[in-house]
């Protein structure tokens, strides 16, 4: 659990309405490098896989993933320090260079728990999708259930950093109590995820047993495509002025949602 001891002052009063001065989030020093880092780290990836791990067939794919996870490990861990800091009242991407380094440990939890928040909101839109195969009306309003869900259940996982505050009764209680601003969350959440759906959506499909081998070779080649780099810089930008967003609904909301931290 994250301990929020004391309220630190806000780093400066902004002219602008806050709703416009988050767009500025990301555009920190800090965060212009992690833009960067977030960008051209697949590209990074891929001239190893195709140039070191290539030669270790499908060792090497194996290699190439755990390589990439580690890459999303990342990201999602500075999105959930932009969150954490924000919920102190941060207003800029914040420098983690200070931080002691996450090691693949920090990195894989990281993932793992983000997954799980995704796995908590979305697995009633998953079961549908793959007993029908259908995005309908049906699969939409899934779709927008657990987009609605999905913010208080990240801001809960990132903040409390256990993958107990996926309790369903804190979520559902944690929204009612919020009711109001917490709404004006969820559109945002819904673009986002609908650029995650986009992204993942464009990942290769092995069409049999030896393309899916060597799956991990057909995912970083993906990985370092310009289709790739489109899809991920709106996605990117989004998603750390949406942790920002997010860090911020708790510090305006703390008091209402009482969580102890």
């Amino acid at each position: 659990m994250k301990i929020l001891e004391e309220d630190p002052p806000l780093e400066r009063k902004s002219k602008l309405p806050w709703f416009i001065d988050a767009l500025f989030y990301p555009l920190s020093i800090s965060g212009g490098i992690h833009l960067a880092v977030f960008l051209f780290t697949p590209f990074v990836v891929g001239l190893v896989s195709r140039y070191v791990l290539s030669g270790f067939f499908i060792l090497g794919g194996i290699l190439s993933l755990l390589l990439y996870l580690l890459y999303v490990g990342y990201v999602l861990y500075y999105l959930a320090c932009c969150v954490f800091d924000s919920s102190k009242g941060g207003w800029r991407a914040p420098d983690i260079s200070l931080q002691p380094v996450p090691d693949k440990g920090d990195l894989f939890s990281q993932l793992l728990r983000v997954c799980g928040c995704f796995a908590v909101c979305f697995w009633p839109l998953a079961v549908y999708y793959i007993l029908t195969e259908r995005a309908d009306l049906v699969f939409w309003l899934l779709f927008v259930l657990g987009s609605f869900f999905l913010p208080m259940a990240l801001l809960a996982g990132v903040l409390f950093d256990s993958f107990d505050a996926l309790n369903p009764i804190l979520i559902i209680r944690s929204i009612y109590k919020t009711f109001l601003p917490y709404c004006s969350l969820v559109p945002l959440f819904c673009i986002l995820d609908i650029l995650v759906i986009k992204v993942i959506s464009n990942l290769p499909q092995p069409g049999n047993y030896l393309q899916a081998l060597g799956y991990g070779f057909l995912t970083v080649d993906y990985l370092c495509s310009k289709s790739f780099v489109y899809h991920t810089i709106p996605l990117f930008y989004l998603a750390m002025v949406a942790a920002h967003i997010l860090g911020r609904f708790y510090w305006w909301n703390k008091d209402k949602l009482n969580w102890g931290l």
